[in-house]
């Protein structure tokens, strides 16, 4: 790395809370991931900075991603969205094998909440204080602005089958969204009425050029992804989680409905052979 002596320096006075000069900001913002991979392999105590630039970069891509997606024509955009939401983003890890730190590539999902928020600021009509863009709430790249009241009511009657099955109470909604719920018509937690409203909540997200017919067994499948065992408590995801499911169902559904199963028990290992 150039001017290493420099870099040590410009980290210094950030760690002392000191303003950097126009020269010495472009410096520490021209670093690379693998210039902090470098710093730490020199025993520099960098890990805070280091991990904030590559998530910042993680950032970065995120954004093109999205710009990618809502450069296209809507149609386009789900069909490529529902077929591929990944992308390839940097982290900075440890090598097992030479006990080094180096650069590597890992495959994220970019969720539909942060291709909507993406949307919400490209038609952005104000700035803040600083100059930012402010969110334009008015719009959604989604079908029907009900799209995260549907999946959040969608998403309360699948805690409450999870609870039905082993008679628990599944977490209470406040007064103003069980008023919500009931004017929407998401009320109900039996399986054919939930494929109603999976159906409901993928036609307010997705055009219904781009979706197939929503079956019983996505709503399982869905069931399935939400609950997550703590010990003696079952724990159900969040919004962004049940948006992602959803996007697997739909990608599922579309491809023939065929879901996979894994394990990583040592009663399903292969047994090797010689």
């Amino acid at each position: 790395m150039e001017n290493k002596k420099n870099i040590i320096a410009i980290i210094e006075n950030i760690r002392a809370a000191k303003e950097l000069s126009v020269e010495e900001k472009a410096q520490f913002d021209a670093l690379t991931l693998q210039d902090w991979a470098d710093l730490l392999n020199d025993g520099e105590k960098v890990t805070d900075l280091a991990d904030k630039a590559a998530k910042n970069k993680t950032l970065q891509i995120k954004k093109e991603k999205c710009a990618e997606f809502l450069a296209m024509d809507k149609e386009a955009m789900f069909t490529a969205f529902i077929d591929n939401p990944f992308f390839v983003s940097k982290r900075i890890v440890m090598d097992k094998k030479t006990n080094a730190y180096k650069v590597a590539d890992v495959k994220k999902q970019l969720n539909f909440y942060d291709l909507n928020r993406a949307f919400q600021l490209k038609h952005s009509k104000e700035l803040d204080a600083n100059g930012n863009p402010i969110l334009n709430k008015a719009v959604t790249v989604a079908n029907n602005d009900n799209f995260d009241l549907y999946l959040r009511m969608f998403l309360d009657n699948i805690a409450q089958s999870i609870a039905d099955d082993i008679k628990i109470a599944s977490p209470a909604l406040t007064d103003l969204q069980a008023q919500k719920k009931a004017e929407s018509g998401m009320d109900g937690i039996g399986l054919a009425k939930m494929e109603e409203q999976l159906r409901k909540v993928c036609a307010a997200i997705c055009p219904e050029s781009v979706l197939p017919k929503m079956l019983k067994e996505d709503v399982k499948f869905i069931k399935i992804s939400a609950a997550n065992v703590k010990y003696d408590a079952i724990q159900v995801f969040n919004e962004k989680n049940m948006m992602n499911s959803i996007f697997a169902a739909i990608k599922t559904r579309k491809e023939g409905g065929k879901y996979k199963m894994t394990s990583k028990a040592v009663c399903h290992r292969a047994k090797k052979e010689g």
